[in-house]
């Protein structure tokens, strides 16, 4: 009986040992997967943050391409314009008449602080340049100014020309030469910004 005592008793040592091995594996086991859960819950928060960072950098990025093509865009609304305006102020030079011309003349030339005698060449179409026109130009300016009729690559507007020096008063030269100096204003008329 004895033996069976101590095999009763080893057994339930065993068991006991065996229950306490269970309950230790199994509070190991959940300490375990409460760490796998706490890891999981990290990473897949980190990879949120960071989806969500890719995504935030993107969008601004496309943003930021979206408005600078936008303002590409705007910018080259805004210079076909003014190049607009230019070449209605070429045509309108061109076209305007005979009165407003020898005014518009007269401030060019005056502009350019020139002093002596020029020959005054007109464009093959331009009707306004005629040997009054160059009497009146000439007491405007003070400049001893003569009518020439060459042939010249102009078809408006006209050349002055003092020895080998020519000074080409054409629209379609004088309108671009202002540009620069004009288009900044021209700009802040034409555009609120």
């Amino acid at each position: 009986m004895q033996g069976s005592k101590i095999k009763e008793k080893i057994l339930k040592d065993a068991e006991e040992q065996a229950k306490k091995i269970l309950e230790d594996a199994e509070k190991e086991a959940a300490a375990i997967l409460e760490d796998a859960e706490k890891e999981k819950n990290f990473i897949l928060e980190s990879a949120r943050k960071e989806a969500e960072e890719a995504y935030r950098k993107e969008k601004e990025k496309r943003v930021g391409l979206e408005l600078i093509e936008l303002r590409k865009k705007v910018l080259a609304a805004k210079r076909e314009i003014v190049g607009t305006v230019f070449e209605r102020a070429i045509s309108k030079l061109e076209s305007e008449s005979r009165k407003d011309y020898l005014d518009h003349m007269t401030n060019f030339i005056k502009a350019l602080n020139l002093n002596g005698s020029f020959d005054v060449i007109p464009g093959k179409a331009e009707k306004r340049v005629d040997s009054e026109f160059v009497k009146e130009l000439s007491q405007r300016t003070g400049l001893d100014l003569k009518l020439k009729n060459e042939d010249v690559p102009l078809s408006s507007g006209f050349l002055l020309r003092h020895g080998k020096v020519e000074i080409n008063l054409a629209p379609s030269v004088i309108i671009p030469t202002l540009k620069d100096d004009i288009e900044d204003h021209l700009k802040s008329l034409l555009f609120e910004e």
